[in-house]
C-alpha cells in the first residue's frame, strides 16, 4: 500500500524500512519539530537587539498612555477588556492553526512582546507621524489626510515587524526553519501589533471629540477593530514572515529571493490598500463604504489562507515523514496517517467514515495523542525511549487496541 501526501509518497507495505527511518530522521532534522528555544542569550548581538527594543517600547507605554488613561481610563476601560479578550481568542485560534509543528510557547510570548512593544510603541508610532507630516507639506493636507497612512504604514509598520521575525530566526535557530514557522511567528507578531494598536486607537478615539461621547466612541472604534482583525495586522504579519523566511532561507526552507520579496511587497500592498480604502473609493453613502469594506475583508482573508496552503505543505510532508514509521508499524492506519497529516477536508471526511459521534470524538484525541507522539519522537530523535513508547501506547489505547479501519 501507498500512502500520498502532496507530492510525497512512502511505499509502507513490508513494515517499518530502513528508507522510512533515515526520511524520519532527516523530518525530525529539517522541520526542527520539538527544538529547543532558550530566551535568555546574552551572547547573540541578535537578544541586545531584541532586549533594547522592547525594553524602549515598554517604556514608552508610561509616555503613551499616561495622560489618556488618567483622562478616560474609566470611559475605556470596557473597550481594553474586549480587545484583550479577542486577544486571546486570536491567540487560542493562532495556536490551533500551527498543529503541524507547534512553536514553543517562549517563542510565541516573545514575537508578541516585539510586536506589541517594540514594533508599536518602540518604533511605528514615533515614525509615522513624522512621515506623514512630510506627506502634509510637499503635497499638501488633503493628500496626507486621503494617503498619509496608506504609504507610510506599510514601509514603517511591515518592516518593524518583520525586523522581530528576523531576530526571532536567530534567536531560535532550532526552531524556526521553514515558510509555515515564518507564517506562525509572524502571526503572532501581527497580533501583538494588533492588540497594542487597538488599544491605542480605543484611547484616541475617546479623546477625539473633547471627551464627550468617549466610553461609545471607544466601544464602536474597538467593535470596528474586532470585526477587521483577522485581515489586518495578523494577515499582514504572517504574509510578510513567509517572505522573510524565503528571502533568507532555512534549512527546511531553500532560499528563494523572488517569491520572498514578493510576498514582502504582497503584505505591504495589502497594507496600503487597506489603510486608503476611503481615498480609492471616496463616497459619502455609508453603506458603500460598509460594503467595499467587507469586499476587502473577504479578499484578503482569501489570499491570506492561500498564502497558509502554500506553506503548510511542506510541514504536512515532514509530519507525515516522521509518522510513517508507526503507520508501518500498525500503531495508526494509513488512512489514519492521510487524516492527520493533511487539510481539515480529509480529517472530517476521515471521521465521517468512522459513524457516530462517539467514534469522532474518539479520533480527535487520537489525532491529540499522535501529535504527541511525533513530539516525543523527534525529542528522541528517532530512539525508542520510554517516553516513545507511552506516547505510542496512549495512542494504541485510544484506538482500542486496533485500527480505526480495516
Amino acid at each position: 500500500m501507498t500512502t500520498t501526501t502532496g507530492e510525497h509518497s512512502t511505499s509502507i507495505e513490508d513494515g517499518r524500512t530502513r528508507e522510512l527511518i533515515d526520511a524520519q530522521l532527516v523530518a525530525i532534522q529539517t522541520s526542527g519539530r520539538a527544538g529547543r528555544f532558550s530566551f535568555f542569550q546574552p551572547r547573540n548581538l541578535c537578544w541586545w537587539v531584541y532586549v533594547v527594543a522592547v525594553g524602549y517600547g515598554v517604556v514608552s507605554v508610561a509616555t503613551v498612555f499616561t495622560a489618556p488613561v488618567h483622562a478616560f481610563g474609566s470611559a475605556v476601560a470596557g473597550s481594553v477588556v474586549l480587545l484583550l479578550i479577542y486577544g486571546a481568542v486570536l491567540w487560542w485560534f493562532t495556536r490551533h492553526i500551527d498543529r503541524y509543528s507547534p512553536i514553543p510557547g517562549k517563542l510565541v510570548a516573545a514575537a508578541m512582546a516585539w510586536g506589541g512593544f517594540a514594533a508599536t510603541l518602540g518604533i511605528a508610532i514615533w515614525a509615522n507621524t513624522p512621515i506623514i507630516s512630510l506627506y502634509a507639506k510637499a503635497f499638501g493636507q488633503r493628500f496626507a489626510a486621503d494617503w498619509g497612512a496608506g504609504l507610510t504604514a506599510p514601509f514603517v509598520e511591515e518592516i518593524s515587524k518583520g525586523l522581530g521575525v528576523v531576530l526571532l530566526i536567530f534567536l531560535a535557530t532550532r526552531v524556526i526553519r521553514t515558510a509555515f514557522d515564518g507564517f506562525v511567528v509572524g502571526a503572532f507578531v501581527g497580533l501583538g501589533f494588533q492588540v497594542s494598536e487597538d488599544i491605542l486607537y480605543a484611547f484616541n478615539q475617546a479623546g477625539s471629540d473633547f471627551g464627550v461621547g468617549a466610553r461609545t466612541l471607544a466601544f464602536e472604534t474597538s467593535v470596528g477593530r474586532i470585526i477587521t482583525g483577522l485581515s489586518g495586522h495578523i494577515a499582514f504579519s504572517a504574509i510578510f514572515g513567509v517572505g522573510v523566511v524565503y528571502l533568507l532561507g532555512r534549512r527546511g526552507e531553500p532560499r528563494n529571493v523572488l517569491r520572498g520579496l514578493g510576498l514582502m511587497i504582497l503584505a505591504m500592498v495589502l497594507h496600503g490598500v487597506w489603510d486608503a480604502l476611503s481615498a480609492i473609493f471616496p463616497t459619502s453613502s455609508t453603506t458603500i463604504s460598509l460594503i467595499v469594506t467587507g469586499i476587502a475583508v473577504v479578499v484578503y482573508l482569501a489570499i491570506t489562507v492561500w498564502v497558509f496552503r502554500l506553506v503548510v505543505v511542506r510541514e504536512r510532508e515532514l509530519l507525515h515523514d516522521i509518522l510513517a514509521p508507526e503507520a508501518a508499524d500498525g500503531v495508526i492506519g494509513v488512512e489514519e496517517l492521510n487524516a492527520i497529516t493533511g487539510d481539515a477536508k480529509q480529517r472530517r471526511r476521515f471521521r465521517k467514515k468512522q459513524g457516530g459521534r462517539a467514534a469522532v470524538r474518539r479520533e480527535k484525541w487520537v489525532t491529540a495523542a499522535t501529535g504527541d507522539l511525533a513530539d516525543q519522537i523527534a525529542v528522541a530523535r528517532g530512539h525508542d525511549t520510554p517516553a516513545v513508547q507511552f506516547a505510542r501506547s496512549e495512542v494504541v489505547r485510544l484506538r482500542g487496541g486496533g485500527p480505526s479501519l480495516p
